[in-house]
């Protein structure tokens, strides 16, 4: 056929009435079976009305995922009724009334906090034929098992040998919860073996930061001793340093205490006082002075002093600590002129506050003469003084 042949077939009258009934013919094809209706009666057994409500939502939902329609609002039938529907032909009774195909009445046992038992009583009226299937179903795996269930009752031709394997224990769920468990367990073991790893890392990391921190502390400690053993043995030592010759000046203030007959006090000495001392290389401490003096106050008298001095020094701080004795001769200037023997005593207290100088502390001051009678003085004195 040449061009001009096909497209004169192409437009005969008939061809566009062959069209239509092959589109038709499609269409007719693709249009979805309507669904059969399935009568769910409500759930009965064992649980709460609560936890038997879920259980009717969940086979409700299952009998949609298999492309049926769940008539629900049966079961206000049901709770008319007196018993459950059993045999085939109650139960296409009761399909009959809501003009359906199939029966689904759901029985609850054995309710535990995994799963439950349900036994499934399926009716199909076209054949006035009932089945019985007791399943156990998993929660972990719910709602897959009412669709394998339900697909397996909801046939024409009945339950097949497939169909009948499925009663009992829910063997792929629980295999799956063991499965489950066990990655649980294996994590649960891992978790605990990672956290005893962090524990012994944490462990471990806290003994070496404490025994950093002992360490540390043993290490200041030794320094802190060692830098005050070397202050100790580096300390300022009297008459070392600044040289073994001592000039000073001074005040003192001594009241007299006569000893004789009952002449009570007998008024207050007071004193100038230059004094020259004289240090050894290898007796640090020890220094031998003189010393001239002028008396005032209850006698006016002129002072020749010799003796020796003996300072430690106790501390870091310079600081010295120690005690002098001397022996001289006052000689009474006024009223009866003579010589008087002199002795004294006292503690001493030197501060080297600046460089070579040094202020000196006689406290108490312990003086016995030998003028009128005998008399002792107890009193004080200070001086300011460098060693070159």
């Amino acid at each position: 056929m040449n061009h001009r042949s096909r497209l004169a077939a192409a437009l005969h009258p008939a061809t566009p009435l062959l069209g239509l009934a092959a589109a038709l013919l499609v269409l007719l094809a693709a249009a979805p079976a309507s669904a059969d209706r399935v009568v769910l009666l409500r759930v009965t057994g064992e649980g709460t009305v609560e936890q038997r409500d879920l259980i009717e939502d969940q086979v409700a939902a299952a009998v949609r995922a298999l492309a049926h329609d769940a008539v629900t609002e049966a079961g206000a039938l049901q709770a008319d009724a007196e018993e459950v529907p059993e045999t085939a032909n109650e139960m296409r009774a009761v399909a009959e009334l809501q003009n359906a195909r199939w029966v689904v009445v759901p029985i609850v046992h054995d309710m535990g906090e995994r799963g439950y038992w349900l036994r499934l009583r399926v009716g199909y009226a076209p054949e006035t034929r009932s089945e019985e299937l007791d399943a156990e179903v998993r929660r972990s795996r719910e709602e897959p098992r009412l669709v394998e269930l339900l697909q397996a009752m909801l046939r024409p031709e009945g339950l097949s040998e497939d169909g009948l394997a499925l009663a009992g224990e829910d063997l792929e769920a629980r295999e799956a919860e063991r499965l489950a468990a066990d990655e649980d367990a294996a994590r649960e073991a891992e978790e605990a073996a990672e956290r005893e790893r962090r524990e012994a890392e944490e462990a471990a990391e806290r003994e070496r930061r404490e025994a950093e921190e002992a360490a540390e502390r043993e290490r200041t400690e030794a320094e802190r001793e060692a830098a005050e053993r070397e202050a100790w043995e580096n300390r300022d030592r009297y008459g070392v340093a600044d040289g073994l010759s001592m000039v000073q000046v001074g005040l003192g203030v001594r009241p007299l205490a006569f000893t004789d007959d009952e002449r009570g006090d007998g008024g207050v000495l007071g004193t100038l006082e230059l004094r020259y001392g004289r240090g050894f290389e290898g007796l640090p401490g020890l220094e031998l002075r003189a010393g001239v003096e002028l008396v005032f106050g209850a006698a006016n008298a002129v002072g020749v002093h010799v003796g020796a001095a003996s300072l430690a020094s106790p501390f870091t701080t310079p600081i010295h600590l120690g005690a002098t004795v001397e022996v001289g001769v006052l000689g009474v200037v006024t009223g009866n002129r003579s010589a008087s023997f002199s002795a004294r005593a006292s503690a001493l207290v030197a501060w080297n506050f600046v460089g070579s100088w040094y202020l000196e502390a006689s406290l108490p001051e312990l003086q016995y003469l030998t003028a009128s009678g005998g008399a002792l003085a107890l009193g004080a004195s200070v001086r300011l003084g460098t060693r070159f």
